[in-house]
C-alpha cells in the first residue's frame, strides 16, 4: 500500500456548535434529500468550498439575476419551500 493510500482513509472529526432549530433545518433537509447528515454536510463543503470548478455562464447569469433580486420564490419556512416546489 502506497503512503497516499494509507492517508487516504484516514479520519478526522470535527464538532460544530450551532443553535439548535439550524441544527433541526440541516437534519430535515437531509432526511428530505434521503441522506445522512454527515454526507449532507461534506458533500455541501466539497461542492462549494472544497471544489476546483468554476461557473459556467448560466451559473453566473443565475448568480447576477439573484444579486439583483430577479425571479425569487420567497418561502416562509422549510414546509413552505416544499409546498412551493409541490414535493409532496
Amino acid at each position: 500500500m502506497t503512503t497516499h493510500q494509507q492517508h487516504s482513509h484516514e479520519q478526522s472529526r470535527m464538532t460544530i456548535d450551532m443553535p439548535f432549530e439550524e441544527h433541526k433545518r440541516l437534519k430535515a433537509m437531509a432526511a428530505f434529500m434521503g441522506v445522512s447528515l454527515k454526507n449532507l454536510v461534506l458533500g455541501c463543503l466539497r461542492d462549494h468550498l472544497l471544489s476546483d470548478n468554476e461557473p459556467n455562464d448560466e451559473t453566473l447569469k443565475a448568480f447576477k439575476e439573484t444579486d439583483e433580486r430577479k425571479g425569487l420564490v420567497r418561502c416562509q419556512d422549510f414546509n413552505d419551500f416544499v409546498n412551493k416546489l409541490d414535493l409532496k
